[in-house]
């Protein structure tokens, strides 16, 4: 976690994660954000709102001892379902979606991410079966972390509770992934059914 160093304002121009258009936010002074991959020049942040940008590292005071906050994914629900009629008719249209359509039986991708987050375990499933390779794998790897996210803890946790015990092992290992810095202790507090499920209380 981070605030900004100094008390003025700071205007961000970013987007959100998923089909956000590029928008100005103004940060003020106390507001916190998560800011990660800094280097000696910028640091990469994300809003409450959702939006991410950059801010030059001199503008920011990290917060260390801090708990990192939920990051927002609400827009990617919304893009996932307008992508749901789109046309695919190469992986130069959407690697991932053109990947599940050609590879696994006509999959519409974007549909199952929609009905998976709405609670639909075979859905779930799919998408958890999914073999991709090279973009498309590293896609569908990202979209399974904000399917977290967009389910909501209730919903994500009853997905899990109803699959096999390897299942949920295979699914604890990927939630650990690099996603973010202390994935346990982040799922812990935003997610504790879920967590509970997976790595017991």
């Amino acid at each position: 976690m981070a605030t900004l160093e100094g008390r003025g304002e700071y205007q961000l121009s970013g987007s959100t994660e998923c089909g956000g258009k590029i928008t100005t936010s103004t940060i003020k002074p106390g507001e916190r954000f998560i800011a990660s991959k800094c280097d000696e020049k910028d640091c990469e942040v994300d809003l409450k709102s959702g939006i991410k940008g950059t801010i030059p590292r001199d503008r920011i005071r990290l917060l260390p001892g801090e708990p990192l906050a939920r990051l927002n994914f609400d827009s990617c629900l919304k893009e996932w379902r307008q992508l749901q009629s789109k046309r695919i008719n190469s992986s130069a249209d959407d690697v991932a979606a053109y990947s599940a359509k050609k590879y696994h039986a006509g999959l519409n991708y974007y549909k199952t991410l929609v009905q998976a987050s709405e609670g639909d375990a075979k859905a779930f499933r799919q998408l958890s079966s999914l073999l991709m390779d090279g973009e498309a794998g590293d896609e569908n790897e990202i979209n399974k972390w904000i399917l977290l996210h967009v389910a909501g803890d209730d919903t994500y946790a009853k997905l899990l509770a109803a699959q096999s015990s390897e299942f949920r092992e295979g699914y604890a290992a990927f939630l650990e992934s690099p996603f973010v810095s202390h994935p346990k202790a982040y799922l812990k507090l935003h997610f504790p059914k879920t967590y509970a499920i997976l790595y017991g209380k």
